[in-house]
């Protein structure tokens, strides 16, 4: 009997031991922050995404826009894109746009940032669109001074 018990709580160990190893690799759950607001959109940090590789820095923001303004001069930019490419029925996916999320790659150091990926989103929250920016096209952009792009930079950078 007194194996029997032992051999119970050795099993509940082992499965509690396998849970928590299932639990730990689990995503972590979105953590939005406001980082600042601009005239038409408000820009947020995915503070679960910030990590570090080797002085490198990524993270996601998400840009979302308050006006209508804002709004339809992005889709514009969109509509003219697939007219040049003679498909402009296909930029009726972003009709009801609502906003989009970019993963970024930060270089503190030079102050600078390229975008690594792009999503664009509806007003339900389906994305409409996922960019892959390419190796060949993978360009830093400096980063302006006072500017949501200076405020988000910094925050990156500085997360602790």
């Amino acid at each position: 009997m007194k194996y029997f018990y032992c051999a119970i709580l050795v099993s509940l160990f082992l499965i509690g031991c396998k849970a928590t190893q299932q639990t730990n690799n689990l995503p972590k759950e979105e953590a939005w922050v406001n980082v600042g607001v601009a005239e038409d959109f408000e820009s947020y940090i995915d503070t679960a995404s910030i990590r570090q590789e080797n002085g490198i820095f990524f993270a996601q923001e998400k840009r979302v826009f308050v006006t209508p303004k804002g709004r339809e001069e992005y889709i514009a930019k969109i509509r003219d894109r697939y007219a040049k490419m003679g498909k402009p029925e296909k930029a009726d996916k972003w009709n009801d746009f609502s906003y989009y999320v970019y993963s970024c790659e930060y270089d503190c150091t030079n102050k600078r940032f390229r975008v690594l990926t792009a999503e664009d989103y509806d007003s339900t929250g389906k994305r409409i669109v996922r960019t892959v920016t390419t190796k060949k096209n993978l360009k830093w952009i400096n980063v302006e001074t006072e500017t949501i792009g200076d405020y988000t930079f910094f925050f990156v950078c500085d997360y602790e």
